[in-house]
């Protein structure tokens, strides 16, 4: 499979190449380092966004399959069966994808990997501070 990969790669990377006019025609080039990396990580994020979705979309499925079995009808509980199956097969596919995504911005960026900034890198909530938990308690008595 990582030669699948590494082909689908290699075809990903002359996408980018494009870009830089190196095809022979010129030989400088029309964008800076910053724009690749930037089409490389929008590649990595996209296809990562890809798998995601399938995974809600498999995950919504097998709720319905639990349903429609429970309600003894397996006419339709077969029909979403054989619907999450392909969409096993599109997943695979996808994380094939995401795959080559992730190995061209390795190469691009000189060595880095493509990391997906999951909801705990985020920044938590401010904190309410106690002059503003009075502030809210006076707005509540005005009634504004």
């Amino acid at each position: 499979m990582s030669k699948i990969v590494s082909n689908l790669a290699k075809l990903k990377l002359e996408v980018i190449k494009y870009h830089t006019n190196q095809d022979g025609e010129s030989n400088t080039s029309v964008v800076n380092q910053y724009f690749l990396e930037s089409l490389a990580r929008d590649a990595c994020y996209t296809s990562n966004n890809s798998i995601d979705f399938k995974k809600r979309q498999i995950s919504d499925a097998t709720t319905e399959y639990d349903t429609e079995a429970e309600k003894g009808n397996h006419i339709r509980a077969d029909r979403i069966e054989q619907y999450v199956e392909r969409m096993y097969l599109e997943l695979e596919e996808l994380q094939v994808r995401h795959d080559a995504d992730c190995q061209v911005y390795t190469i691009i960026t000189g060595g880095h990997a493509w990391m997906s900034k999951s909801a705990s890198s985020k920044q938590a909530p401010k904190k309410e501070s106690a002059i503003m938990k009075k502030a809210r308690q006076l707005k509540a008595e005005v009634g504004a």
